[in-house]
C-alpha cells in the first residue's frame, strides 16, 4: 500500500525543486507513496507546510517547518520524527512522551540523489521562482532554473564554487553539497529571513543576507544521518 504524503504540488506550476524534495527522496529510497491532501496524508516532509496540517492530525512529521513568524500548531496527536529547526520546535505542542526529535530539513539528504553532469562555474544564480529581479542585479552570471529537474539543479549547484540564491532549498542543497552560498532575500518570497534561520538553527547558526556561509561539515553529516534514521521509522 502506498504511503499517503503531502507536499505542495502546485508551487512553481508543480515543478518547484524544494517542494518536490519529499517525493524525490522517497522515490530514491524506494518508498512507495502517493500525494494526499493535508487532512488525509500520513506524512509531511520538506517544505514550509506545517501550518496546513489540521488539529487532531495523527500522521508523521519529518522535517517540516513554518513559513513565517507567528504560527504555531498542536502536534500532540501526531508522531514527530523531525522538525526543520529550533524556531519551529519552539512553536509546536507535542505530547510529553514524544521522545527525541531530530532537527533539520530533509533537503540536506540531496547528497543521496543523482546529479546531472554540469560545467563548473565560479558563481551560479539560483533565484526563487517568484524572484524575477536577481538576474538584473547580477548580469552576466549563469542562472539556474529552480523548476528544472532535480538532477539538473543538483548537478549545477554541485559544480559551482559559489551559489547566490533567494530559494531556501537551493541554499539547503548548496549547504548539503559543501558549496559556499549567499542568501539574497527577495521581498516576493513569503516569510523573509524566518524560514532560512529556522533551517540554520538546526546547526546552531544564523544566516546573514549577503554574507557567504557554509554549515560545519561534521554537524551536517550528523544531521543527515539523523534524518535518514528518522525516515526509516515511518
Amino acid at each position: 500500500m502506498a504511503l499517503k504524503v503531502n507536499w505542495c504540488n502546485t508551487c512553481g506550476k508543480g515543478r518547484n525543486f524544494g517542494d518536490l524534495m519529499t517525493t524525490n527522496l522517497l522515490t530514491h529510497y524506494g518508498i512507495k507513496h502517493e500525494w494526499a491532501p493535508p487532512g488525509r496524508c500520513e506524512l509531511i516532509g520538506a517544505g514550509s507546510i506545517l501550518s496546513k496540517i489540521p488539529r487532531g492530525w495523527r500522521g508523521t512529521v519529518w522535517g517540516t517547518g513554518f513559513i513565517k513568524p507567528g504560527m504555531w500548531t498542536d502536534l500532540r496527536d501526531a508522531r514527530v520524527l523531525a522538525l526543520r529547526g529550533e524556531y519551529t520546535r519552539a512553536h509546536v505542542k507535542v505530547r510529553a512522551s514524544q521522545g527525541h526529535m531530530a532537527l533539520g530539513d530533509p533537503g540536506i539528504l540531496v547528497v543521496d540523489l543523482p546529479r546531472a553532469p554540469a560545467e563548473p562555474a565560479a558563481v551560479v544564480l539560483v533565484p526563487h521562482y517568484v524572484d524575477k529581479l536577481m538576474v538584473e542585479r547580477h548580469p552576466g552570471f549563469p542562472t539556474l532554473d529552480i523548476t528544472g529537474s532535480a538532477e539538473q539543479v543538483l548537478g549545477t549547484i554541485a559544480a559551482a564554487r559559489l551559489v547566490i540564491t533567494s530559494s531556501l532549498h537551493a541554499l539547503i542543497a548548496a549547504d548539503a553539497l559543501g558549496v559556499p552560498h549567499v542568501l539574497e532575500l527577495s521581498d516576493k518570497v513569503t516569510g523573509g529571513i524566518y524560514k532560512f534561520n529556522d533551517y540554520a538553527s538546526a546547526f546552531g547558526d544564523r544566516i546573514v543576507p549577503g554574507k557567504e556561509r557554509l554549515s560545519d561539515r561534521a554537524v551536517m553529516a550528523q544531521r543527515q544521518e539523523e534524518l535518514r534514521a528518522a525516515l526509516w521509522q515511518v
